[in-house]
């Protein structure tokens, strides 16, 4: 469930194609393995009859590289899902395509995590890189000394066996938060959480075709960056 929707969020999710791979990204001194290599972009066509299709079109027809004519259509769309949708470029064909901010959905999560009594600290991270398939953020949390889950932490670190049972520690501690995450085992011990790309824009193309004044929503697979 999309963070925010005026409504449950319980359509299914429907089935994309998308890139994944295993890399490696360091930041703060600190490597984790991320294993979504997926763009948070998604492309919305609007319908061309409906007040956001016609808006399109005029900033299209009017002013191609002037996106901020769409700050109105962009608060829109950030009541129905929730989500923060930045307009990022237009097609010829009036397709807009937004990116997804990582920052603020993990921060989202963070206040939510840091309500919980074993949790002795949250802090963001921004990871510095320009591949837009990779994370551009994390969330890193520490447990109290004391706690079981600063012991699962620190026998999970660098052990495959563990793995399903820090994605389900993650999941239970941050669905609150409505963003669905990935987690891993860091030192220290800590909790590494970054956004699920994959779920995430899963749900948030089921939710966005529901709406009457979108002709369709897909992810950008083909989306180009810097080496």
């Amino acid at each position: 469930m999309l963070f925010g929707s005026s409504q449950c969020f319980s359509l299914p999710c429907i089935a994309v194609t998308l890139l994944g791979c295993c890399v490696t990204v360091q930041a703060s001194g600190v490597k984790s393995t991320a294993t979504q290599s997926i763009a948070l972009e998604i492309i919305i066509k609007f319908a061309d009859d409906s007040d956001p299709g016609r808006r399109v079109h005029r900033v299209l027809e009017e002013h191609p590289a002037d996106l901020s004519g769409l700050a109105p259509l962009q608060a829109r769309l950030h009541r129905a899902t929730g989500v923060a949708l930045e307009p990022d470029r237009i097609t010829s064909g009036a397709e807009l395509i937004f990116r997804i901010p990582e920052e603020p959905l993990l921060e989202t999560v963070r206040q939510t995590v840091s309500r919980n009594a074993q949790v002795s600290s949250a802090r963001l991270v921004t990871i510095p890189h320009d591949n837009p398939r990779l994370p551009r953020a994390r969330l890193l949390l520490h447990f109290r000394g004391s706690s079981e889950t600063a012991g699962l932490l620190e026998k999970a670190f660098g052990e495959p066996a563990y793995r399903e049972r820090v994605q389900a520690l993650a999941t239970r501690l941050c669905s609150p938060s409505g963003v669905p995450v990935r987690g891993v085992a860091e030192v220290q011990p800590a909790l590494a959480v970054t956004v699920d790309r994959r779920t995430l824009l899963q749900e948030l193309v089921a939710q966005l075709n529901e709406l009457e004044y979108v002709d369709y929503a897909q992810p950008n697979a083909t989306v180009q960056f810097m080496k």
